[in-house]
């Protein structure tokens, strides 16, 4: 992973010497007099980005609930809440005169209101066609590149490397090599992690399995069944938190009877946003380490 972070600090160190302040969004090249003071952020993995720059929006969206689900990077209080990820209030957002505006999965009717409040960045980190992990990678270094914060984002993306790395060597004598990572949905449902998402690309960063394989999508993520977890014949079963609304099955029957919960091979996770920015990555397999370790020291 770290032969990724120098090529990539190469390819990015070209662009640095390439002229006047640029970086690519959705649409193509944006320019920029110069960084940025003033960030409005729109969407929590945008925020967690900016967050992890130890870059300060002025405002974002939900706040409450970002500590809630997302949790780190915390968010300070001088930060502005400005209303709902998909419907922010945009009048008050115009009273805070942003400099800039970070959007996400956002379409071109919405882009144009939003730039008649200051210029907007579009970044579509999750998509069933390409890789979010590398997505999201190149997200942090082009803000980074924004904000002049490009030898910082490189120092964070190979220290998480080598944290993994150190976290991947420890496990390797522990019981556990197959994992399933889920979230509670409800009574009869849960989310389960599959390819192209940030757990499944930490559990194999660490050098284990999942041990519930689901095909590549755009969120790296399915529902399914509750009884679908009876699958987890042999390996380790982890939950992150928060669960869904109506989620209380951990006194039901069919909890208490799946293999993976009766044998003690369950463990909870604290809260994580499996949708994310880069950092989010290292988080997860702080996580999934600290529960293996819980389940068998």
């Amino acid at each position: 992973m770290r032969h990724i972070i120098v090529l990539v600090f190469l390819f990015w160190g070209g662009l640095v010497h390439a002229g006047a302040l640029t970086v690519e969004d959705r649409r193509g090249a944006q320019r920029f007099d110069s960084s940025p003071e003033r960030i409005a952020v729109l969407d929590w993995a945008l925020a967690q980005q900016v967050l992890d720059l130890d870059v300060v929006p002025v405002a974002m969206p939900e706040i409450a609930l970002y500590r809630d689900w997302v949790a780190e990077p915390a968010i300070p209080p001088e930060v502005i809440d400005i209303g709902r990820r998909g419907a922010p209030d945009l009048e008050r957002l115009a009273a805070l005169g942003p400099d800039v505006i970070l959007v996400s999965d956002v379409a071109p009717a919405d882009v144009a209101r939003l730039e008649r409040i200051a210029p907007v960045l579009v970044f579509d980190t999750f998509d069933a066609s390409h890789d979010n992990i590398a997505a999201a990678q190149r997200i942090y270094l082009m803000l980074a590149r924004l904000f002049d914060r490009e030898a910082l984002a490189l120092a964070r993306l190979d220290a998480m490397a080598r944290e993994i790395e150190h976290l991947a060597d420890d496990l390797r004598h522990r019981r556990f090599r197959q994992v399933a990572i889920i979230r509670l949905n409800d009574a009869a449902t849960i989310w389960v992690y599959g390819e192209n998402s940030f757990a499944v690309a930490a559990l194999e960063r660490l050098g284990l399995e999942n041990a519930l394989p689901q095909p590549p999508s755009r969120w790296g993520v399915a529902q399914r069944p509750l009884d679908t977890l009876a699958e987890v014949t042999d390996g380790a079963l982890l939950a992150i938190r928060p669960h869904g609304p109506g989620a209380e099955v951990f006194d039901s029957p069919v909890w208490r009877f799946l293999p993976a919960v009766a044998q003690d091979r369950f463990a909870e996770m604290p809260p994580l946003w499996s949708y994310g920015g880069i950092l989010t990555l290292g988080r997860h397999a702080r996580a999934i380490s600290a529960a293996l370790i819980s389940l068998a020291p």
